[in-house]
């Protein structure tokens, strides 16, 4: 695997290319290495459970990781089922709520000192918004994480992302290709 803090000190923005049969387990492992380097990671699930991204977390780590050093904004599990927002995780009502979900990224970068923000996936929002609309938001996020002096990384499945990853790239400082 790379040296993604290595990568981050040159960079402010990276983007990921990952294999669509390799993302999930590929993701799990950076987000991993994000909390080995840095003391407070924003991880953004558009399409993924906050139960689920821990119990991955948990099982590659064997346990040792950190927990405390994460907090999720979850934007799928509302969907299905009422859940309270935690100390570590925020609900958001749905992917649908593009401004909710703007609205809290930018409450937890005020509220917290937070080093660097995954968002998994970009692609992810393009199944609820028009290309356009995921091109100015990632645009807007990335702007305010450059204020916050929040590093950002940004995943892609190789194979499937499409027009909304060639769009995105444009905005990060390096794209990686994962193997």
């Amino acid at each position: 695997m790379i040296d993604i803090k290595e990568i981050l000190t040159k960079s402010e923005m990276l983007g990921l290319v990952i294999p669509d049969r390799e993302y999930d387990k590929m993701l799990i492992k950076v987000a991993s290495i994000l909390s080995e380097g840095y003391d407070k990671v924003l991880y953004i699930s558009i399409d993924k459970p906050y139960k689920s991204l821990v119990s991955d977390l948990k099982q590659i780590s064997d346990g040792k990781i950190n927990m405390d050093k994460f907090h999720f904004i979850d934007c799928i599990t509302r969907t299905e089922r009422d859940a309270q927002s935690t100390k570590n995780c925020t609900y958001i009502s749905s992917p649908l709520a593009l401004d909710e979900i703007h609205r809290t990224i930018l409450n937890i970068l005020k509220k917290r000192r937070i080093d660097v923000t995954l968002v998994d996936s970009p692609s992810s929002l393009s199944t609820y918004y028009e290309h356009m609309d995921v091109l100015k938001f990632m645009h807007l996020l990335m702007t305010k994480l450059i204020i916050a002096k929040c590093k950002g990384v940004f995943p892609f499945h190789r194979e499937s992302a499409g027009p909304a990853r060639r769009s995105i790239e444009m905005f990060v400082d390096k794209i990686v290709y994962l193997e």
